[in-house]
């Protein structure tokens, strides 16, 4: 094990030496500048001065070290568009929002999305079966922004019940918690589904039926207990993937978190900002994804970390 999770912490560390530098090219790649927006009209002198004294006019590889010993140091810069403050001044204000609506959407859809994975699965070739089978394919193929629109449409132009956007009052959450709440739960309707019948199909269910155990017992404690073992890798990526923000969700709703951030960031040139999402989201799924492993892996003794999928 201990073998095991030094080599994943190896092709972590590669993983976002790669993603750094695959970035931060892209985005010196791309034409224009900070100071080359139509808001902010500059002449090419004082263009000039403003990149030097942020150390844009130097070579891109000494831009690169420079800022990747900053962020060993955990000091990621100073955004763009708020000077005034650092960039994890910045993201510390700009996370709650998105962590409690993301978060709130993947605490609340995974369960929904087990008891309706389960029902399909103990209902197989039923119409419950069929509805939710649908239903998580739905789901899973219909881009959340549409589900956003459909969502303001219906309860904030048709019913008039719940605010379009905004971020004043707990009320204005209940959509975007919703259209954040999709996602896992059609994921975790197809996995539970799934994951049970192949177990259903095990032997040793058949056996526990032959020593007269009742169906209740066979389910919650044998059948759900295995099947629960591969959506262990699911959880922790989800939840990092909605708590980080969707670019989509807050775009609609107009919530002021990362996603937001994460646009502007592109929008405006703001090369540090976008440097910090990026690489702290990418390093965030790849320990989310690390620990899933460990867990299955202690969870299931029969899994040997050789065989293991790198």
């Amino acid at each position: 094990m201990i073998v095991y999770i030094l080599k994943r912490l190896a092709s972590i560390a590669l993983t976002f030496t790669v993603v750094s530098v695959i970035v931060f090219l892209m985005m010196h790649a791309v034409p224009g500048g900070p100071f080359d927006g139509n808001d902010m009209p500059v002449s090419d002198e004082v263009k000039a001065k403003l990149n030097a004294s942020l150390g844009l006019d130097r070579p891109l590889y000494v831009q690169y070290f420079k800022y990747m010993w900053g962020v060993l140091h955990f000091d990621f810069g100073v955004p763009f568009q708020s000077p005034g403050e650092t960039v994890l001044e910045l993201l510390g204000r700009a996370w709650p929002p998105s962590l409690i609506l993301g978060g709130a959407g993947v605490l609340i859809g995974a369960p929904l999305g087990i008891l309706l994975g389960m029902a399909a699965a103990l209902r197989r070739n039923t119409w419950v079966d069929y509805l939710a089978s649908a239903f998580a394919t739905l789901g899973l193929t219909i881009p959340v922004f549409v589900t956003s629109m459909l969502l303001i449409l219906v309860f904030a132009v048709w019913l008039d019940w719940l605010p379009a956007s905004g971020w004043g009052k707990p009320y204005s959450w209940v959509l975007p918690i919703v259209a954040y709440a999709t996602i896992p739960l059609a994921t975790y309707a197809r996995y539970t589904r799934s994951a049970m019948l192949d177990v259903l199909n095990k032997p040793f269910v058949t056996v526990l039926r032959a020593k007269g155990l009742s169906e209740r017992r066979i389910i919650f404690q044998h059948v759900l207990r295995n099947a629960a073992l591969p959506m262990v890798t699911v959880f922790l990526p989800m939840f990092i993937g909605t708590a980080t923000g969707s670019i989509f969700v807050e775009a609609m709703f107009r919530v002021p978190g990362l996603g937001a951030y994460f646009v502007s960031s592109i929008n405006l040139r703001d090369y540090a900002l976008e440097m910090a999402l990026i690489l702290m989201i990418t390093m965030m799924f790849c320990v989310s994804y690390l620990i899933s492993d460990i867990l299955y892996a202690l969870l299931n003794p029969r899994i040997r970390t050789g065989g293991r999928r790198g």
